[in-house]
């Protein structure tokens, strides 16, 4: 919440505090001015919860499971009919995938009378598996002499931590962004077990921004860091920190993390002869997607990386994963959210009831 807090767009995440747009106090001239900037943040109020907790007289357990996203939970609450079980987003792969077979045991111990379950991939049978993309990740960056540029979803710690273990098989260095270097910076001091951005297989990329002065020694070093906001600032002089200049020369040193709003930064890396991309993230599902990976795939063109490996795993169960924890957790009642193909639950359970807009579900 944090990471998205201070390095989201302006005024779109307040998560853990608040900017007050129409704040303002009286100077030391006694006149009322406008509070600007870091001024406005107050502290929101949130609680922290453990495994138990009540809200409004209602009991709730809190389980974590694996997804592609730190954080993912499964709930159980405890009713006045009986326990309620809620899946949220999860899959049985990844490093945290014990956390969901806990959950999975936890659920059929209460013996619940409905589950309200997710069906993202209900309707697909393909096996997904974080340790595949790491095989097939490796394997084209062995037969790559060049630059290795990969995709992967900027807050997924999953894939990261892959990729990650790749660069120090294949004697790379992983090459993240400002934002991924944030969010490992607040995972170590929280104990959480990620990477660390002063391991000899991380880099931290700086990107020349606005102006595109860092470290042209032309310019004060004022001016130099007004392309950076104040929490990417710290990063700027670490012993990891590197230019597209670095990598530029250094081409088959470096796994370098690039998503579709970063792909502007080849233009400075220059890949050369011999490099190759890794799209590790999901395939387009909606119009707009589509349009954005046809527009990646012309700036790959260009820089000599199409045709691109593509592996990824998704953070959803499939069919026969969804109907094992059907079996294992016997509801008496199943509620198919977070999918298109509800229909496709009708042949896990006998008793399925498919939610409507507006209409409550008695259980």
């Amino acid at each position: 919440m944090q990471a998205l807090d201070e390095t989201g767009s302006s005024g779109t995440c307040e998560l853990i505090s608040l900017k007050e747009s129409f704040k303002t106090y009286i100077s030391s001239k006694g006149g009322e001015s406008k509070l600007q900037g870091e001024k406005t943040k107050k502290p929101r109020p949130y609680n922290i919860v453990e495994n138990r907790f009540t809200v409004g007289g209602l009991e709730a357990e809190a389980l974590p499971v694996s997804h592609s996203l730190e954080g993912a939970t499964a709930y159980i609450l405890h009713t006045s009919a009986g326990p309620v079980v809620y899946t949220g987003d999860f899959r049985f792969h990844g490093y945290k995938r014990d956390e969901t077979r806990r959950f999975v045991e936890r659920a059929a111990e209460v013996e619940p009378v409905a589950m309200i379950c997710e069906g993202t991939r209900v309707n697909s049978t393909q096996a997904d598996s974080e340790e595949r993309v790491k095989e097939v990740a490796k394997e084209r960056v062995d037969k790559t002499k060049g630059l290795v540029v990969a995709n992967f979803p900027v807050r997924d710690t999953d894939r990261m931590q892959s990729f990650f273990q790749v660069a120090q098989q294949t004697d790379r260095a992983l090459v993240i962004n400002l934002k991924q270097a944030y969010l490992l910076e607040l995972f170590r001091a929280s104990g959480i077990g990620t990477p660390r951005i002063d391991d000899d297989h991380i880099r931290i990329y700086i990107p020349r921004k606005t102006w595109g002065v860092f470290e042209d020694d032309r310019f004060s070093e004022k001016i130099q860091l007004q392309d950076y906001d104040y929490w990417e600032r710290e990063f700027l002089d670490h012993a990891n920190a590197v230019t597209a200049k670095d990598i530029r020369e250094n081409q088959d040193e470096y796994i370098f993390r690039c998503d579709f709003f970063e792909l502007k930064e080849l233009i400075d890396v220059k890949p050369e002869t011999d490099s190759c991309y890794i799209r590790s993230v999901c395939e387009p599902f909606d119009i707009e997607m589509e349009l954005d990976l046809k527009k990646a795939e012309n700036w790959l063109t260009h820089f000599g990386l199409y045709p691109y490996t593509q592996i990824h795993a998704s953070g959803h169960l499939n069919y026969d994963e969804i109907r094992e924890v059907i079996q294992t957790v016997q509801p008496k009642v199943l509620i198919p959210v977070h999918t298109q193909h509800p229909e496709v639950f009708q042949s896990l359970h006998d008793n399925v009831i498919v939610p409507e807009k507006g209409v409550a579900i008695n259980i």
